[in-house]
């Protein structure tokens, strides 16, 4: 291959990376500006998607990854603005997307999404395993992890599995979601989640379990000084009392939730909303057999509570006051509102039965499509081995042609080596005939080493335009190495360069090294960190100097090191890589 059809391949190459690299770039004032909505839907979704509408008619001339982009903060501005969903095709797209092209973040929130779009659509499987997969994306031990997403899926599954009558699996999802909040959020808001475990605990029977939650949460946030919230939450273990007859502890949270808990007006009248609360009270005055004050209760809880147990509760009050036609009345009201609950658990479990049912068809939809699509997936990897094939072909002519023009350099140096050993025996030769005065062999010698001395001349020549032109003494005396120096000798806080000092230190390397540069950067692919080390030894910093400037301990910079030596060197150890270095830039 020859020099100039190396040249024309590596324009080609040039010329396709900045295609693609143009290419890169479309659209991203827009990506931008997707990114700023979607911060702000955190905060005001309805904002968020009047700025989205404004990009409606751009949307379709945009590429696939921005248009995907668009319809993922479009989702998460719809669900954050409480919008219900009623199709599923733009989730699937963005959650098939995301899955191949995402970040971590970006397919747990794509499949978060999907999730809460079945859930609206009533499709509780199908939302199950898209949260399952939400949180198989999630990468916790990154600082980058969204918590607040996958904190709300496991809200959001716990959600799912009390609707679906499933307590311990509504354990798991909230210890889960408790479990992170603890993490990442306030400590009252701690105490709020744990207090969610209250359900399905009481759910399954735990009576003592959910009394312990509730003392526990009152206890915590009366510490915090939350006395108002404190008292809210404690009200709930007044049933509990009353149905085990412990009738003083039961006065006793309902005095202090009506004395601190901020609902109450000068009349004794709850805050509006919460009326259930008079069932509760109700309940205890019936026990304590208060009736007049149970019935009054009761009727004001009519509206706001479930209907049944109000209707049970004064059923028993007229009972006891032997009121015949009260009692056929609320017994009429009773079997109504249980036939019209049976009614609708018979048709929920239809719902749920046939919710299954299409997700067992659609997963073998899924199936077919998957099999479909490895298909498709091989035939992209023939290709794919193809054109792999064709640069490693490239990137092989590249390193035969640099061997070659390498064994020529060698070549030179040596003739250049042994015209120099020639030249010294001639002139020592010559100097010997000439204290013996042979002027005939005297003139044949001075005649060959004139030649000699020729021929050195045009090797160096070639050599020095053969070899690349580093210049050490250059680069460790530049600006950039020099402003270093003065940071590591002044002992400065902030003594660690900073992005734009390294950059400028990497400039300046290729700049007046571009030999060694190009193999430890581009031929050796040395990492950031690792170039970095190299840099600094040319630089002549010693192993404390590099420890302060990267601000690592003395066992990160010599593993550095150690990667580096082997890279460059195929030699195991940190020891000797200074002395290879130089060597490596010793002038021939």
């Amino acid at each position: 291959m020859t020099f100039l059809s190396h040249k024309k391949i590596l324009f080609v190459l040039s010329i396709a990376l900045l295609i693609a690299v143009f290419m890169g770039c479309s659209n991203r004032e827009a990506a931008g500006q997707l990114e700023t909505i979607s911060r702000m839907a955190d905060e005001n979704p309805k904002s968020a998607l009047a700025m989205l509408k404004q990009y409606e008619q751009e949307v379709p001339h945009w590429s696939k990854r921005d248009r995907m982009h668009y319809e993922l903060v479009k989702l998460k501005s719809e669900n954050k603005a409480d919008v219900v969903f009623s199709s599923d095709s733009i989730a699937k797209q963005v959650a098939e997307y995301y899955s191949r092209k995402g970040t971590d973040n970006e397919r747990m929130l794509a499949y978060y999404l999907l999730g809460r779009v079945y859930s609206d659509m009533g499709e509780a499987p199908q939302a199950l395993q898209a949260f399952y997969d939400a949180i198989e994306c999630a990468d916790t031990l990154s600082s980058d992890c969204d918590y607040d997403v996958l904190i709300t899926v496991y809200g959001q599954m716990s959600l799912i599995f009390n609707k679906q009558n499933l307590p311990n699996d509504e354990i798991w999802a909230l210890r889960h979601y408790i479990d992170y909040i603890r993490k990442h959020d306030s400590e009252k808001e701690y105490i709020i989640a744990k207090e969610q475990l209250m359900t399905p605990y009481y759910t399954l029977g735990e009576k003592d379990s959910v009394l312990a939650i509730i003392n526990d949460t009152y206890t915590s946030l009366k510490k915090l000084g939350e006395d108002k919230e404190a008292a809210d939450a404690l009200v709930a273990s007044v049933y509990i009392y009353i149905e085990r007859g412990q009738l003083d502890k039961a006065r006793q949270v309902i005095d202090i939730f009506e004395k601190e808990s901020g609902l109450f007006d000068a009349q004794g009248n709850i805050e509006k909303g919460r009326e259930n609360y008079y069932y509760i009270r109700g309940a205890y005055e019936l026990k304590t057999n208060k009736l007049d004050a149970a019935e009054k209760d009761f009727r004001r809880a009519l509206s706001t509570c479930f209907t049944p147990d109000v209707y049970k509760g004064l059923l028993t009050i007229y009972h006891q006051k032997n009121n015949v036609d009260s009692v056929m009345h609320f017994a009429v009201l009773l079997e109504q509102a249980l036939d019209s609950i049976h009614n609708k658990m018979q048709i929920d479990a239809i719902h749920q039965m046939s919710s299954l049912y299409n997700y067992s068809r659609n997963q073998k939809l899924a199936e077919q499509e998957a099999r479909n699509a490895r298909k498709a997936r091989l035939w992209s990897a023939v290709i794919l081995s193809v054109v792999v094939m064709g640069l490693l072909l490239t990137y092989k002519l590249y390193l035969s042609y640099m061997k070659k023009k390498q064994e020529e350099i060698d070549s030179l140096v040596a003739a250049l080596s042994n015209a120099k050993n020639e030249y010294q025996t001639i002139h020592e030769e010559l100097q010997k005939l000439n204290e013996k005065d042979f002027e005939r062999l005297i003139a044949e010698k001075e005649q060959k080493e004139k030649e000699l001395k020729e021929t050195i001349e045009q090797l160096e020549t070639v050599v020095a335009h053969s070899t690349f032109n580093d210049n050490l003494e250059t680069f460790a005396n530049s600006e950039i190495v020099d402003a270093l120096r003065e940071k590591d000798n002044l002992k400065l806080d902030n003594h660690a360069p900073n992005k734009s000092e390294w950059s400028a230190l990497e400039q300046q390397f290729s700049k007046d090294m571009p030999a060694t540069y190009n193999l430890l950067k581009k031929q050796k692919r040395l990492s950031p960190r690792e170039l970095q080390v190299c840099m600094l030894i040319f630089a002549g910093f010693d192993d404390t100097s590099v420890c302060t400037l990267t601000s690592s301990i003395p066992q990160t910079v010599t593993k550095v090191k150690s990667r580096s030596n082997m890279k460059l060197f195929n030699e195991k150890g940190a020891h000797g890589l200074k002395k290879h270095l130089f060597n490596m830039v010793k002038p021939l």
